[in-house]
């Protein structure tokens, strides 16, 4: 089954893990994650290099959260009438040209409709590329597999943080995007020959009205998940709020702490270090624990730490341990919105309402960097805007911590009899 002209296979009959689509899948979104914050580590160069304010390049990094929200909203029905491979290929299409053209942008306005478009490559891959990995593997891992393939993200950041400052220092701030655009490049024949037509390999085919229907938005307003539907979105908003606000706007805010343009990208490095750390915590406290409730603690984890990096001054070493504190409990929360949407919905739904979760996120990936923006354009201090960031995320812990109290719990048996948990349960 892992080429797409095996022959059929019952979905329940799946019973280990896919491997070459698990890490074709991943290794789709590490570039996804590594694209999506190429811009925001370039803006302190970029800055010098074009004698504008950092607070000018607001446009191009909300415009790039918005196109990859608008790939997020379309994906459903994107993959519902061409195949989650068809989509994954077509997305990574889009944003090698969009990476690759942003190297040669000249002004800020050409910039913004470059990352605009690519955005909406960036958006349409993860949602696409987890539906499909869980999909093709055995249905009791389906949060576990959705947890895995959006670590890419993660992966990706860290990737581009730690690269980032090298080729910044080296090659000045093009050659991240043509990096970027030589490793998706280097990607699109493995996934045209290796990642399967999961229709195909299952051999479940749907008439075009019932895939239209199952991939329409009002299938995550059904009466038994309404609430719940609601709860998801404002927790993904408000998390994906506060880690753009850093992830957009670090590199620049740690420059007041005495960080060279040339390390700044540093601290991108160190969200990137605490994400994957925070993945791994997300994967093995799931096992015993709720999810509601394990993002609920890595909720609070974010606070504490940006509470912390308000007291540590000019300690550099120290500043960026701590922001890698405050990426593990944000980038937890992010990805386990993603786990909780693919075991919320239907699998016929689930490429819509993880691209619909995440979409709200990407809402509020938008707003997060035009408010610290804003904030820093207002001469506010960094503990200021950092103390000011502590609100959404207590909120959003008292709303995932609510979305767990509306739960059902729907266990289901794994080898050796033990109860695996299944969505927000």
């Amino acid at each position: 089954m892992n080429g797409p002209h095996n022959s059929s296979v019952n979905p329940a009959e799946i019973t280990r893990p896919n491997w070459p689509v698990l890490i074709l899948a991943f290794v789709a979104v590490v570039l996804d994650g590594y694209d999506t914050i190429a811009l925001g580590l370039s803006v302190p160069a970029l800055s010098d290099d074009w004698g504008v304010d950092p607070a000018h390049f607001t446009p191009a990094l909300s415009l790039t959260s918005l196109g990859v929200a608008l790939g997020y909203i379309a994906v459903g029905r994107l993959t519902a009438r061409f195949g989650c491979r068809n989509v994954v290929l077509a997305a990574v299409v889009v944003f090698t040209l969009g990476s690759l053209l942003t190297a040669w942008a000249g002004g800020i306005i050409e910039l913004s409709v470059l990352r605009f478009v690519t955005g909406f490559g960036l958006g349409a891959v993860m949602p696409a590329a987890v539906a499909q990995a869980t999909a093709l593997n055995p249905a009791r891992f389906r949060q576990q597999i959705a947890v895995f393939v959006t670590t890419g993200i993660s992966l990706g950041a860290l990737i581009a943080g730690i690269l980032g400052a090298a080729l910044i220092r080296w090659f000045d701030w093009p050659s991240v995007f043509i990096v970027g655009a030589i490793a998706s490049a280097a990607l699109l024949p493995m996934l045209w020959i290796w990642l399967p037509d999961e229709r195909a390999v299952t051999g479940v085919q749907h008439a075009p009205a019932t895939a239209k229907h199952d991939a329409s938005v009002a299938r995550l307003f059904d009466p038994q998940v309404r609430g719940r539907t609601i709860l998801l979105w404002a927790f993904s908003f408000l998390i994906f709020s506060v880690y753009y606000i850093f992830s957009s706007w670090l590199p620049t805010l740690l420059t007041s702490y005495g960080f060279s343009t040339g390390l700044a990208p540093l601290g991108s490095a160190a969200l990137g270090v605490g994400s994957i750390i925070g993945a791994g915590v997300l994967m093995v406290a799931a096992l015993r624990f709720r999810m509601t409730s394990v993002l609920a603690g890595t909720s609070v984890v974010a606070i504490a730490f940006l509470v912390l990096s308000t007291y540590l001054g000019a300690d550099k070493a120290m500043l960026l341990i701590v922001f890698g504190g405050v990426g593990l409990g944000l980038q937890a929360g992010m990805i386990g919105q993603a786990a909780v949407a693919v075991t919320l919905y239907p699998q016929r739904t689930a490429a819509t309402g993880v691209g619909w979760t995440s979409s709200m996120g990407r809402l509020g990936s938008v707003v997060g960097p035009i408010v610290g923006g804003a904030l820093i354009g207002m001469g506010l201090a960094t503990s200021t805007i950092v103390l000011i960031a502590c609100i959404p995320v207590a909120v959003a812990a008292v709303i995932v911590v609510a979305l767990g109290r509306t739960a059902r719990p729907r266990p289901t048996k794994v080898a050796g009899g033990r109860p695996a948990p299944v969505g927000v349960s």
